[in-house]
């Protein structure tokens, strides 16, 4: 379709969640993936790398309730754990076993923000999958008309997904979301390729990947690397929230990075290898 003048990608979004309604607890589903590949002539450079960053976050009335967050990459994996505990809240590094006092509310991911943020990015143009709700539950093949040859009641259609056309700086705009200096940088990584989508059904989700090369050093010939990301946002029902005992132990931190140094420790201690 040609969007409206001016459409976002917020708008888009926002049309595709509205199902899910506004209140009460949100689940937010955060998958990155990194995969650095050595340049095509080969030589002495390193295998092929991944890295998988994977995120839940649970909201109550749009305020943090709870997340989890994993980074698996070489190496041990890496995971820490925050909840809310009363007023304040407290963080985890062994599943919910022991329990340390954060001394400020942290930020993994900020819903309202992320949402506030896909307003400013414009869409150039959108493909639109629309489906009925008997092709949605696999009793109607796509295409198919309902009923066979008897007359039946037009049935109600719904946006099932959509595929997004962004400008270059719009895409660029996006990824700064999770990257506050892409646009900032003075000599960016070549942008390759990139797509962006949107999927409706129990949940809505957002995907975009993108593909680009770099050097890491002047002279070098250019790695190539491809990302993609993955948010699901869902309504869950309700959950009772787990017992927390603080462990003194563990020490007081003021913000997320103060948790990672602790796994780090850890995993070293453990003769594991440091996060990157």
């Amino acid at each position: 379709m040609s969007p409206e003048p001016g459409l976002s990608l917020g708008a888009l979004y926002s049309r595709m969640r509205a199902g899910l309604g506004d209140t009460g607890r949100v689940r937010v589903t955060v998958e990155f993936q990194q995969r650095t590949l050595p340049p095509a002539d080969g030589g002495d450079a390193p295998a092929a790398d991944n890295l998988v960053l994977e995120t839940l976050v649970e909201y109550e009335e749009r305020v943090l309730d709870r997340a989890q967050v994993a980074l698996y990459g070489s190496g041990t994996p890496k995971r820490l754990m925050v909840a809310r505990d009363g007023d304040e809240y407290a963080y985890s590094i062994d599943r919910g076993e022991r329990w340390g006092r954060m001394l400020a509310r942290p930020r993994i991911f900020d819903l309202a923000e992320f949402e506030a943020e896909l307003a400013h990015i414009s869409v150039e143009d959108a493909t639109v999958d629309v489906l009925t709700a008997a092709e949605a539950s696999g009793e109607a093949a796509p295409g198919d008309p309902p009923g066979g040859d008897d007359e039946q009641p037009v049935e109600e259609r719904f946006v099932d997904a959509l595929d997004v056309s962004l400008e270059r700086d719009a895409f660029l705009r996006l990824l700064g979301i999770f990257a506050g200096d892409v646009e900032g940088d003075e000599e960016p990584a070549h942008l390759n390729a990139f797509s962006v989508s949107l999927e409706a059904g129990d949940d809505v989700a957002l995907h975009y990947w993108w593909s680009l090369s770099d050097t890491a050093s002047a002279g070098d010939p250019p790695q190539r690397v491809r990302c993609s990301v993955s948010i699901r946002v869902a309504t869950p029902g309700v959950v009772e929230p787990a017992a927390i005992a603080l462990d003194p132990s563990l020490p007081p931190v003021s913000d997320i990075d103060g948790v990672w140094a602790i796994v780090r420790r850890e995993v070293q201690g453990a003769g594991g290898s440091a996060a990157p």
